[in-house]
């Protein structure tokens, strides 16, 4: 009812304006309003085709009347006749361009349409018209995250919560896009402006820590902790994390009292001890961390870190025997833990132990198929025990995985020219490693140890000599750099000689 009287006002205004200019077609505006009228109680009525006829025979009377043109391309609409619909629109927004029902009705028609690019541009005039309007917004924001313009749709929710702050389900909108895309920079920014309406709400807080521990702003990250620790109070998951953020942060001292301070909270809590012993093992503070280390061993015999932890500081210490006798007794009741496999792997390829290195990298493997470290020490096993076929398959994974991988380029040609095979295809393997890691010193060796088997001495010593700069105190270098130079230097002595005998 209340757009019919509004309908009616705007007709009337019109219709008043034409017959000032007109003064003899009082008589036909009376008539037209009429037809108007009848028309728009025909709409209320749900007789949209009759309305229709009406609408027309008030077009014939007044033809530049706008308003009749959005009330007849309403019936269309209604009756899914988008094409004439959009047509009297047109018309109407041509006798007046600022006319707002047209261009609201023409955007959600071709919303209907899914014209999303057209719908966008005529919201777009709305919202430059009316900047203050919600819906234009959140209408602009939702095609943008119809055609996937995920920070477009995100800058639409954030203006909208500018016009009205009191429009959290915006920001709540484009917090779940960014999170969803991945835009984490968005994000935080996204949060900032949430909890400034709810500044204590949890899941806004840890959502805000999460995002700052990924963007790698470890001081914001530690206030959110902090403010956290106030909202809910202290726990030992808060205090791990405090004291992991004071690490990040080069503040080792606040680091370790952080976790003391849980410690006595909770004495045997093992993620409590497992974060200390981990602190005073960076910290090279071993006594201290097998003191603790022991307390996760003696209290937690199920848990295989504290096993762990000892097999870590003996392979620190180039002591690989005794991370195998740390870990080794051990093996079969944590089989399915990766770092106990891969470590005994690992220690047992430093002492040449390669039948039991195969077995526990291979378990690891396993797994965790996706451990490109592992895959790496198995293929350098293979070529070490000949079975080249399961080394050049592990290397063809990992080049195909990672077209990146210099370290697998480099070792596959090494392995391949070491075999005497494929030398051709070991240099380009070579050339792409040094294309990615051009001042390795072992690559430069590889490369440099190819061209002497394809006997391009030149190209040898240049390589292996550069190698040899950046590493001078290599044995290996040094002595692929002696052997290039005796073969030349016998090479050369050959030639002089078949010189001497042709003179």
């Amino acid at each position: 009812m209340i757009r019919l009287v509004k309908k009616k006002i705007k007709f009337i205004i019109l219709l008043t304006q034409f017959c000032i200019i007109n003064a003899d077609a009082i008589n036909n505006t009376e008539l037209a309003l009429h037809h108007f009228m009848q028309g728009e109680f025909l709409m209320n009525q749900g007789n949209y085709a009759l309305a229709i006829l009406e609408f027309q025979d008030a077009i014939e009377l007044d033809p530049n009347a706008s308003t009749i043109h959005v009330s007849i391309a309403d019936g269309y609409r209604r009756l899914g006749k988008g094409k004439r619909a959009e047509d009297h629109l047109q018309i109407a927004l041509d006798l007046e361009p600022e006319e707002k029902e047209a261009r609201e009705m023409l955007g959600q028609l071709y919303l209907t349409q899914k014209k999303y690019k057209d719908a966008q541009n005529i919201y777009k005039e709305l919202n430059r018209s009316f900047p203050e309007n919600l819906d234009y917004i959140y209408t602009l924001a939702d095609l943008a995250r119809i055609q996937k313009d995920w920070d477009i749709a995100i800058d639409y929710y954030i203006q909208g919560y500018e016009v009205n702050p009191m429009a959290i389900n915006g920001l709540e909108q484009a917090l779940q896009i960014a999170l969803t895309t991945s835009n984490f920079i968005l994000a935080e920014d996204v949060c900032d402006l949430l909890l400034i309406d709810d500044s204590e709400n949890i899941d806004l807080l840890e959502t805000m820590r999460d995002l700052t521990l990924f963007n790698g702003d470890y001081k914001k990250s530690l206030k959110i902790v902090t403010k956290i620790e106030k909202v809910k109070g202290a726990d030992s998951n808060l205090l791990i994390q405090k004291s992991a953020l004071y690490e990040e942060l080069d503040q080792l001292d606040l680091a370790l009292e952080v976790i003391y301070s849980a410690l006595e909270q909770d004495s045997q809590n093992v993620d409590i001890l497992h974060r200390l012993v981990t602190l005073l093992m960076e910290q090279e503070m071993n006594q201290e961390a097998i003191l603790y280390n022991q307390k996760i061993i003696d209290y937690h015999p199920d848990d295989p870190r504290g096993f762990i932890n000892n097999a870590v500081m003996a392979m620190s210490g180039k002591k690989p025997e005794e991370a195998i006798q740390a870990l080794m007794p051990h093996s079969d009741k944590f089989s399915q833990d990766f770092t106990v496999q891969y470590l005994l792997g690992t220690a047992f390829y430093q002492i040449k132990d390669y039948v039991n290195s195969k077995t526990h990298l291979s378990q690891a493997l396993n797994i965790y198929p996706q451990s490109r470290n592992t895959k790496h020490n198995l293929a350098l096993i293979y070529d070490s025990t000949g079975e080249w076929v399961e080394s050049d398959r592990l290397y063809v994974d990992l080049i195909a995985t990672d077209t990146t991988d210099a370290q697998a380029y480099n070792n596959y040609a090494y392995s391949l020219v070491e075999r005497e095979k494929d030398i051709e295809f070991a240099l380009e393997l070579a050339q792409n490693a040094i294309r990615l890691e051009p001042k390795s010193a072992a690559y430069l060796d590889t490369i440099g140890w190819i061209y002497f088997k394809m006997n391009n001495y030149d190209e040898a010593l240049r390589y292996i000599r550069e190698s040899l700069n950046i590493d001078s105190g290599n044995a290996t270098i040094q002595g692929h750099l002696d052997q290039i130079i005796k073969v030349r230097s016998e090479i050369n002595l050959q030639n002089i000689h078949q010189v001497e005998k042709q003179d």
